[in-house]
């Protein structure tokens, strides 16, 4: 069985899962996005301005603890599947818990992972798994870190540097920034009050193909943080997945538990 593959950033790591039956594959919907220069070909003093005046004003989500019920559409090749509710705990650089329920609140599996290492109970079939977290690497193809799966689940960018943008684009309803890293192209996008708004990944290997659109909506200020409660992410490479996720409830830096003890009658898997 494969748990969540957030891949990557969805290609970005996703957050792909199979239903409250399976997790599965993907990585996201390809469309062509321009970079638009001004006609009026900026100094590179200039740039570094425009791109220093984006991240004065970006704030991303700082945390010590973070926690949110989801609930989860998503669509593949064969249409709409069974939606299912994720309830996620996290510590900051240490710890991620989740539980995935159907909507009547049965509970389906309890995953548990850390920098290391991913476990998964499976309460409808009393199996028990542990992986090692490069397991979903090797599953998404994409070498995302632990980091940037928290960042991913609390919606900071990720696989974005400041320091390789290598285009920058200002209209009317915002900013864009395209970096170019190792393994992807990623275009990010800003509106004017420097909410992030999209992500549009393309992968720097043309034979592999997989691309990502994250989009972020409806932004409420909460206990002091701009966030993100609802989003789309849009993937594909092979296949095509289409993923919406509803944020129910949220919060953070408060004092958190992360249950997870395997029933003795749970048997251990590969």
């Amino acid at each position: 069985m494969r748990v969540f593959i957030f891949t990557g950033c969805m290609a970005l790591l996703l957050f792909a899962c199979r239903s409250t039956k399976n997790i599965q594959k993907a990585i996201e919907k390809k469309d062509t996005v321009a970079v638009v220069i001004p006609v009026d070909t900026p100094t590179h003093e200039d740039t570094l301005k425009l791109i220093a005046n984006v991240f004065n004003g970006y704030k991303p989500i700082e945390y010590k603890t973070f926690a949110a019920k989801i609930k989860v559409d998503y669509f593949n090749s064969k249409g709409k599947q069974p939606d299912f509710v994720a309830n996620i705990r996290m510590r900051k650089d240490s710890i991620i818990w989740i539980s995935i329920s159907n909507d009547i609140g049965i509970e389906g599996f309890r995953v548990l992972i850390n920098k290391d290492s991913i476990r998964v109970m499976d309460k409808l079939a009393n199996t028990y798994q542990v992986k090692p977290l490069t397991s979903l690497q090797d599953i998404a193809q994409i070498p995302f870190s632990f980091t940037d799966l928290q960042e991913l689940l609390v919606g900071n960018p990720v696989f974005f540097n400041r320091d390789s943008v290598v285009a920058y684009n200002r209209t009317e309803k915002g900013y864009t920034l395209l970096s170019s890293g190792d393994v992807f192209k990623n275009l990010l996008s800003f509106s004017n009050s420097y909410n992030f708004e999209k992500s549009k990944l393309d992968d720097k290997d043309v034979m592999r193909n997989r691309t990502a659109d994250l989009s972020y909506f409806e932004y409420e200020t909460k206990s002091g943080f701009v966030f993100s409660t609802y989003r789309e992410l849009f993937l594909s490479q092979q296949n095509k997945m289409d993923i919406q996720l509803k944020f129910k409830d949220y919060r953070f830096n408060e004092e958190l538990s992360f249950p997870f003890t395997v029933p003795k009658k749970f048997k251990r898997i590969q």
